[in-house]
């Protein structure tokens, strides 16, 4: 099912280990240039920067490739469009395959212009020919799962995601298959069965490859969780789909249960995330605890808030003074010792730069005390007497 040939990529991902070991400092330069060496691996770019100007130059390519064809068949555009659309997802289908089999394209870039390419006109196509926003977003979940598991394609995979939430989304609201007000506990449940899929399959080996897009389904499955229950996204929602009017003294049905979940599951991700080691859990715990306080203060202002940041600057303070005297000595388990993937020498270079900056350095006084000069000829300014 996998478009790359098994040897090349399991190479590719030998080497991206080496890789990582070098970092940590576990080999040397010379060892990971000697794996590089015997290992032929796939065209890959790891920088961003680079990727995304490799990415811009496939869009390029991929317009120009539709534009020449769009000379010959103008006529047909404003009758076929819809057939324009599929054969446009043909093209991008041909050259996406053609840079992973013979160019030998993984997350390279130009790849990415195609994969996106096809995937968006082929859900194009599919909303013209049959006219149904929920069609267009189921092909958009099916389209986006077979390039990540052909691909792997990560992006993809999001993509996918994106697809099936939006036709559950779409059945409820539009098609009124279940009632709108239940949409947040729908939504909520659908995280709970994205989130078992993640553990049933994060453990399997066979899906090593697809390690990247297994922890997009985990991070759309935790933050689907929160926002589904948050309380000023129900509410917001609610006024603006349900046409629900909110008077002053009133609020929305089943507000006690938002309220406590709003804060109830960043707490949960939290304390699990430390139990289960999960870094991704607890960046997202943090991330939706600081989305529940200014859930509250956007309805309640209960102080001012230059006190409340004044208030929880401080508190976040002594929680980060006790935390770090709790685990500075820690060697195992979570510790607050540097992690080998961390760059040591970079933060040791910052430390001694920053106590440096403390001192009180003065400028040379240039009146000093020492007379020099003298000399009448090459002696270097020493004088005729002793």
């Amino acid at each position: 099912m996998i478009v790359f040939q098994k040897e090349l990529l399991e190479n590719t991902f030998l080497y991206t280990e080496a890789k990582r070991l070098n970092s940590q400092k576990f080999i040397s330069d010379n060892q990971l240039k000697d794996i590089k060496g015997q290992l032929p691996i796939l065209k890959s770019n790891t920088n961003l920067l680079i990727r995304t100007g490799f990415f811009l130059l496939g869009s390029f390519l991929y317009s120009s490739i539709i534009g020449v064809f769009s000379l010959f068949t103008i006529n047909l555009i404003d009758s076929h469009v819809g057939l324009i659309m599929f054969i446009y997802t043909i093209v991008g289908i041909v050259a996406s395959e053609f840079l992973a089999r013979e160019q030998l394209h993984y997350g390279f870039g130009v790849d990415d212009a195609f994969i996106l390419g096809f995937q968006g006109f082929f859900c194009a196509a599919i909303s013209i020919t049959f006219e149904s926003p929920l069609v267009a977003f189921i092909a958009l979940g099916v389209i986006g799962f077979a390039a990540c598991v052909r691909y792997l394609h990560t992006f993809s995979a999001l993509l996918s995601l994106i697809g099936f939430i939006g036709a559950i989304c779409y059945l409820v609201i539009e098609k009124n298959v279940i009632d709108t007000s239940f949409l947040p506990f729908i939504l909520f449940f659908l995280a709970v069965i994205f989130y078992a899929i993640y553990t049933k399959i994060s453990t399997s080996i066979k899906l090593l490859y697809y390690e990247n897009s297994i922890m997009v389904l985990q991070g759309v499955s935790l933050l689907l969780g929160y926002f589904s229950m948050n309380y000023l996204v129900v509410r917001e929602l609610s006024e603006s789909l349900l046409g629900l009017t909110i008077a002053k003294g009133e609020d929305i049905p089943f507000a006690f249960v938002f309220y406590g979940f709003t804060f109830l599951i960043p707490l949960f991700y939290i304390v699990y995330s430390l139990y289960s080691k999960d870094k991704l859990m607890l960046l997202i715990g943090f991330f939706t605890l600081g989305f529940s306080v200014f859930t509250i203060r956007y309805y309640y202002q209960v102080l001012p808030i230059e006190l409340a940041l004044m208030i929880g600057g401080v508190l976040i303070f002594i929680i980060a003074y006790f935390g770090i005297r709790m685990l500075k000595d820690k060697e195992t388990g979570i510790t607050f010792k540097p992690a080998r993937s961390s760059d040591i020498d970079l933060l040791t270079n910052l430390e001694a730069l920053v106590v440096n900056s403390q001192d009180d350095l003065k400028p040379m006084d240039s009146q000093s005390k020492m007379p020099f000069g003298g000399g009448g000829f090459s002696g270097g300014g020493s004088g005729e007497s002793f």
